[in-house]
């Protein structure tokens, strides 16, 4: 009677049998996928951008994923960049905020994590965080060319979206326990600016980076000020320019440059400008 009740009603049974059918034929080809098969999938992507990668490992992650165990990333004859781990992938439980798609990067405690949504080919919305990263583990690939110049970044993270006429916007925030830039003056002593405890507020307007407070401590005395870091999507190209005003300074360095070119400056100006993987300092007294 419950045959003839309901005659689709046996169908179901097979809608389970279905799926676990489709589970496990995904989780054994997932697992038996080569390494070489798995890289042609992810080299084509880089080759557009001007990097090769290589790895030691290579498997793919159930459902949707690849990870890559002891890569190199880098530009065709040039140096490489060694990372732990890479990982990438699509995560269900990102659609609650349209952000599935997700690749992470680990090398040591140094992290970078970028999730976008589903057409990461060309994302409407995305967001980007970055952990304990130093410039001489980027060297690689982008070397900073002036002497002297590095940093040290605690933590990053920004959001953007791109709107249908392709324009992007977004805001976001950086900390650094430091930067440190080339004074090329020649009239000055000092020969380098080491800012520490740097937070950055900023917000992405098209290709530029609009940094709307720098905050920070330099020898002692308090910094803040403002700047720009234009075609940020492009380090090569990227310039940056950063005003930033030094209050009093009290000792080191900054105080004795006062001593010898203005007995009644109370504060000076920093200013940071030029390529973005080679910018120089500049000191303003008043």
């Amino acid at each position: 009677m419950w045959g003839r009740r309901f005659p689709g009603g046996r169908w179901l049974w097979l809608v389970p049998g279905v799926l676990l059918f489709l589970f496990v034929f995904l989780f054994a080809v997932s697992c038996t996928l080569p390494d070489d098969v798995i890289l042609s999938l992810v080299r084509p992507a880089l080759a557009r951008a001007g990097f090769e990668i290589a790895a030691e490992s290579a498997r793919a992650e159930f459902p949707l994923g690849v990870r890559l165990d002891k890569a190199s990333i880098g530009r065709p004859g040039g140096a490489e960049l060694r990372l732990d781990t890479i990982r990438a992938g699509w995560e269900w439980t990102g659609l609650l905020r349209w952000l599935p798609v997700h690749a992470t990067v680990s090398k040591g405690s140094a992290k970078a994590e970028a999730r976008t949504s589903p057409r990461f080919w060309n994302p409407g919305k995305g967001r980007l965080s970055l952990e304990n990263i130093a410039s001489g583990e980027l060297a690689p690939l982008f070397p900073l060319t002036a002497s002297g110049t590095g940093f040290s970044l605690t933590s990053a993270q920004v959001r953007w979206t791109r709107s249908a006429s392709g324009d992007i916007s977004g805001q976001g925030d950086a900390r650094l326990a430091w930067l440190r830039v080339p004074i090329l003056q020649p009239s000055s002593p000092v020969r380098e600016a080491l800012l520490q405890d740097v937070t950055i507020l900023f917000a992405v307007r098209g290709r530029s980076l609009i940094v709307s407070s720098v905050t920070g401590t330099y020898e002692g005395a308090r910094v803040e000020g403002t700047g720009e870091i234009a075609e940020i999507f492009s380090p090569p190209r990227s310039t940056i320019m950063f005003h930033l005003r030094i209050e009093n300074p009290l000792e080191g360095k900054t105080a004795a440059l006062f001593d010898l070119l203005a007995k009644n400056a109370k504060n000076a100006n920093l200013r940071i400008r030029g390529p973005l993987l080679s910018p120089k300092g500049e000191f303003q007294i008043f």
